[in-house]
């Protein structure tokens, strides 16, 4: 008898490792899946009001002339002449105008 309740213990700690097994493989599942995924905001695409409001506050803090060089990089006499492609590269640079 006591060898039918050995095999049955080890049975029974076999099957409590599967399970084990079964919930560690769940856990790996959860951490890999993509639903869990958090999507990126897209970006906001930068308008001409954001680029004058910054460069407006860059003049009127005495770079005025860093502001129209900065300008005149991207091809552009005037802001309302400046590429909307070349916004966010104008916002950065103008970003260190006075922060020398």
């Amino acid at each position: 008898m006591s060898k039918m309740k050995e095999l049955n213990r080890l049975i029974h700690d076999m099957e409590e490792t599967a399970k084990y097994y079964l919930r560690l493989v769940d856990e790996f599942k959860k951490l890999l899946s993509t639903d869990d995924e958090t999507v990126p905001e897209p970006r906001r695409e930068i308008q001409l009001e954001d680029v004058r409001a910054v460069l407006a506050t860059k003049a009127k803090d005495g770079f005025k002339n860093e502001v129209r060089a900065l300008l005149n990089a991207y091809g552009a006499s005037s802001l309302s002449a400046l590429d909307p492609k070349h916004f966010a590269a104008v916002l950065e640079e103008a970003g260190g105008i006075g922060n020398d």
